[in-house]
């Protein structure tokens, strides 16, 4: 879902592709550069610098022990089965990716506040204070991005991933459901 109530910055032209070239229906002849692929390196990119300006003391964390702390931030009723479903991975594998962050220090378990045979997850002060140096040096680098595309064409993008990931989402709960 797009975001409203933020205000434009005036458009900078869009960057070209520096490779390849648009065939027939706007497609792009190498490889390299179908949408996927750019989305996969531009999410890679991103990682990787902000690790190389920001060394992980934690280095064993990874992109999914980051989605996994910044889905507890402000809840206090996360089980791990929710954040299971929440991050698309297995039941299993969300055990290890909570005892990674409990190790570090970023999560602790707790009784759930309603069901006694139930734990929730909730972000410790080290671990909240983590996220939000990481989120400041993430908005960071979006507003370098605005910069470099104009904030209008990445509101467009924000739309189009936050569509697809709530159809997503929706598929994987119908899944579950039926």
């Amino acid at each position: 879902m797009a975001r409203s109530g933020k205000s434009s910055a005036t458009a900078a032209p869009i960057v070209e592709p520096s490779s390849g070239h648009r065939g027939s229906g706007g497609r792009v002849d190498d490889p390299d550069d179908e949408l996927l692929v750019l989305v996969v390196r531009t999410a890679k990119a991103i990682v990787d610098r902000s690790r190389a300006e920001h060394p992980n003391p934690s280095a064993s964390l990874t992109v999914v022990h980051g989605l996994a702390a910044r889905y507890l931030l402000g809840r206090d009723d996360v089980t791990a089965g929710e954040l299971a479903r929440h991050l698309g991975i297995t039941k299993q594998s969300t055990s290890e990716v909570v005892a990674a962050l409990e190790r570090a220090g970023r999560v602790r378990r707790a009784p759930h506040p309603s069901d006694g045979r139930a734990r929730v997850l909730l972000l410790t002060e080290e671990g909240a204070a983590r996220l939000t140096d990481g989120r400041r040096r993430w908005r960071r680098m979006e507003d370098e991005w605005a910069a470099l595309v104009g904030r209008d064409h990445l509101e467009v993008v924000r739309a189009a991933l936050e569509a697809y990931l709530e159809a997503d989402r929706a598929a994987r709960d119908h899944d579950v459901v039926g």
